[in-house]
């Protein structure tokens, strides 16, 4: 079934054209769903023409060239490699032109005032709530930070309280207010 003869010049650039170009459509779609998601709808499209442009030509080259000279594994490897290296590299271009400012709620039943002190002395701001559950009176904590700080902010209120509930969501269209380490670009 798998053709496992030699490693020739043919076989290296055709496993370099596929890695490419699948790495190129998953990029794409990267993108592509990030600009859906913002809404862009005309550049979603636009991207979407290209990607399946992408996606057409590297199907109809690896079957083309399967049926040609058989199935062989390093081609196969190269769609692979090329997949998974579009994924990192997609998901370090979301990270860069992806700046989602996240509203943050932060309920600790026994240990809110521990978590606002540290959260505070890390740069958080921070607003306090008081409301009741199931089992009495609650404090629950309030902040708005960068997605790239989500994790931070979660590890510091684990630190004091393992069962903390944290819940985010992406905030669209937000002026004024205090936000951790955001600058002006709201």
């Amino acid at each position: 079934m798998f053709d496992t003869t030699m490693f020739s010049k043919e076989i290296a650039i055709w496993s370099a054209i596929v890695l490419a170009s699948i790495m190129t459509q998953v990029i794409l779609g990267t993108v592509r769903n990030i600009s859906m998601l913002k809404g862009n709808r005309a550049l979603t499209v636009i991207i979407g023409f290209f990607e399946g442009v992408v996606a057409i030509t590297v199907a109809i080259t690896v079957i083309s060239n399967a049926v040609k000279q058989g199935i062989n594994i390093f081609i196969i490897a190269s769609y692979g490699a090329g997949f998974a290296l579009g994924l990192f590299i997609g998901m370090i271009i979301s990270n860069k032109i992806s700046r989602d400012i996240f509203s943050v709620n932060i309920i600790s039943t026994k240990y809110s005032d521990e978590i606002e002190k540290i959260l505070r002395a890390n740069g958080f701001g921070l607003t306090r709530y008081t409301g009741s559950g199931k089992d009495g009176e609650i404090r629950m904590l309030h902040a708005i930070c960068k997605k790239s700080d989500l994790l931070k902010l979660h590890d510091l209120s684990q630190t004091i309280d393992p069962d903390v509930i944290v819940a985010s969501h992406t905030l669209e269209g937000m002026r004024g207010g205090f936000f951790y380490d955001i600058k002006s670009r709201i």
